[in-house]
């Protein structure tokens, strides 16, 4: 997979965007198939490499309770749990 010509320029994009070359590979096996279902190949290499970032900055974020823009769903997971 990795030596498919989108996948060299999403990657070489990844590392124009501050990723490391094996960071960038990390990032993009982690989310490609999610993001490709969804997105599929309408995006050029930097438009996606842009997704990717997003995705991966959006998970690593932290849980800040002041922030009005994230919302606790913690108590939801755990009637979930309860009501299997």
């Amino acid at each position: 997979m990795m030596e498919k010509p989108y996948i060299k320029d999403v990657i070489s994009e990844l590392k124009i965007l501050g990723y490391e070359e094996i960071l960038a590979k990390k990032i993009l096996i982690k989310y490609y198939r999610p993001l490709k279902r969804s997105l599929g190949f309408e995006l050029n290499a930097y438009d996606f490499a842009k997704e990717l970032d997003l995705i991966d900055k959006a998970n690593q974020r932290k849980i800040d309770p002041s922030d009005p823009n994230m919302i606790y769903i913690g108590h939801l997971k755990i009637r979930m749990k309860s009501n299997n």
